[in-house]
């Protein structure tokens, strides 16, 4: 009996994280459409466009479902550390993002407690190894982590950030890790898909031109 009732909070847990993560890549894409223009990125918002809030909000909900307090911590734990790096940036509140960053991850500590750490910690070292990943490529981003710390601090401290998180929580540690990638390979055939539908209607129009 415990068994079963174990193996169905694991399973809720990593769905809940899955769809959490979806939900914070269509949010990271949304924020860094200019970014991913200049530099020829592709980027999500090229597929769903104007649908990326209600399948945001869809899978946000999915999450809820599943997880409410993983869901919660993780998408708080990603907004605060998005809002981090904003010191001088005022956002639509009046405060600025450092601000903002400080008093929800203040609330989240105060109600949810380690659930909030170990979503921060494994926000930060999955930020830690993306912006680690893109060093060669993201010249004009001057707030990637592997520029300001260097290649091998943003790597070591991408270790002790998840290492934390699965002191804390294991399940999350691993499920977040496991969903990244999964969630690298779902977009990476959207956008596949969309780019060769998008060449097939350019080749059937320079041919209807013709």
């Amino acid at each position: 009996m415990w068994l079963i009732i174990s193996n169905a909070y694991i399973i809720k847990k990593i769905l809940s994280v899955f769809f959490t993560g979806m939900v914070i890549k269509i949010m990271d894409d949304y924020l860094d459409q200019d970014i991913d223009f200049l530099q020829k990125d592709q980027n999500l918002f090229t597929v769903i466009e104007y649908g990326g809030l209600p399948y945001a909000l869809i899978l946000l909900s999915l999450a809820f479902v599943f997880d409410p307090v993983t869901s919660l911590s993780l998408f708080l734990g990603s907004f605060a550390l998005g809002m981090a790096g904003d010191l001088t940036v005022k956002m639509p509140s009046g405060l600025y993002g450092y601000q903002e960053s400080i008093i929800v991850t203040a609330l989240g500590l105060l109600f949810l407690k380690i659930n909030m750490a170990s979503s921060i910690f494994i926000m930060i070292s999955i930020q830690l190894w993306d912006d680690y990943k893109d060093s060669d490529k993201d010249m004009i981003n001057s707030k990637n982590w592997a520029f300001l710390l260097g290649k091998v601090e943003c790597v070591l401290l991408t270790v002790i950030f998840f290492l934390l998180t699965f002191y804390l929580d294991y399940v999350k540690a691993i499920s977040s890790i496991i969903s990244m990638k999964v969630i690298e390979y779902i977009i990476k055939l959207l956008l596949t898909k969309h780019k060769k539908a998008h060449e097939f209607l350019n080749s059937e129009g320079k041919i209807s031109n013709a």
